[in-house]
């Protein structure tokens, strides 16, 4: 069973958990072209498939999706995940990331990251989080570096990439 989690609020931003009345916004994020390559499947998910995907998420205690909104309007920014937690690696995966159209190009999806990382550290007392990111994807990448990530590996067209947030972020 998940765990609630109060709002997480990091500078403009804030990040709340992932509800059912997201979904209709995250799957339109998620199925816009230049998106949806980024993701494991290229292909256009159905709402079938998405609203199956959120009930299985539901019954996941390591798997957190946070929408990223501004904390003065609540206005949806994105979303953000952070998953495969393990408290006795101290570690886990983030991505799944997504911007609204409407917020694309204006650094508030690094911001909504840098939050997650520091929900990560403050809230889940993690040492280090690690990230793939397809080896074609530059943009995301240089963001990644930029973010303190480095390469860990290069496999079947993915790069792993991990970061202590032991540090500030």
């Amino acid at each position: 069973m998940k765990q609630a989690y109060p709002p997480f609020a990091a500078a403009s931003l804030r990040l709340r958990l992932l509800a059912e009345a997201d979904l209709p916004s995250t799957l339109a994020w998620r199925n816009r072209d230049g998106a949806r390559q980024q993701f494991g499947t290229a292909d256009v998910l159905q709402w079938e498939q998405h609203a199956g995907w959120f009930t299985r998420y539901l019954d996941k205690a390591d798997d957190l999706v946070f929408i990223v909104e501004d904390a003065a309007t609540h206005s949806r920014i994105g979303q953000v995940a952070i998953y495969g937690i393990d408290a006795g690696t101290s570690k886990a995966e983030i991505g799944r990331f997504v911007v609204a159209p409407e917020f694309q190009g204006q650094g508030l999806m690094r911001q909504g990251i840098e939050a997650l990382m520091g929900f990560a550290r403050e809230v889940l007392g993690l040492a280090s989080v690690y990230l793939l990111v397809r080896d074609t994807n530059e943009r995301a990448h240089r963001l990644y570096v930029q973010l303190g990530f480095s390469e860990v590996s290069r496999a079947d067209g993915m790069i792993t990439m991990e970061r202590s947030i032991n540090d500030h972020v």
